[in-house]
C-alpha cells in the first residue's frame, strides 16, 4: 500500500468529519419556526451524518469487521459534544451522542447485511466470511 492510496481511502472519513467539526463550531444552526419539526431535523442530521461516518471509516480501514469503524466513530461523537461545550450558543449533550450511536448502529447493521447479501448472492466471488 502506498502512502497515495492511503491517503485517497481516508481522505472521505476526514473530509466528512471536517463537515462535522464545521457544523458544530456554528453558534446557532438555523432553525424551523416550530419547535418539534426543528428538533426532528435536527436529531435527523445527527442520526444521519453518523450513520455516514461509520460507513466511510469502514470502507476506509479495510477491515472484515465494523468493530473499528465503530468506535471511532463513536469516539469522534462524544468528542464532538465536548468540542460544542465550547461553542458560544451550543452545548454538548449526551442525548445527542445516542441518537449518533443509533445512526452508527444502523451503519453498521447495514454493512453487516450487505456483506451477507453479496456473499449469498455471489458466493463464487466472495471468500468464507469471518476469514
Amino acid at each position: 500500500m502506498t502512502i497515495s492510496s492511503s491517503i485517497k481511502r481516508f481522505f472521505m472519513p476526514v473530509l466528512w468529519m471536517v463537515l462535522i467539526f464545521y457544523l458544530s463550531s456554528q453558534p446557532d444552526l438555523p432553525s424551523n419556526r416550530i419547535d418539534y419539526l426543528d428538533f426532528i431535523i435536527k436529531k435527523s442530521a445527527h442520526f444521519t451524518e453518523y450513520l455516514i461516518l461509520v460507513i466511510l471509516w469502514f470502507r476506509a480501514l479495510q477491515l472484515k469487521s465494523p468493530s473499528a469503524a465503530f468506535f471511532i466513530t463513536l469516539v469522534y461523537a462524544f468528542t464532538d459534544e465536548i468540542h460544542q461545550l465550547f461553542v458560544p450558543g451550543r452545548t454538548g449533550n449526551l442525548r445527542d451522542v445516542f441518537i449518533d450511536g443509533l445512526g452508527i448502529c444502523l451503519g453498521v447493521f447495514i454493512i453487516n447485511r450487505l456483506r451477507l447479501w453479496k456473499y449469498f448472492s455471489f458466493p463464487h466471488q466472495t471468500r468464507k466470511l469471518g476469514k
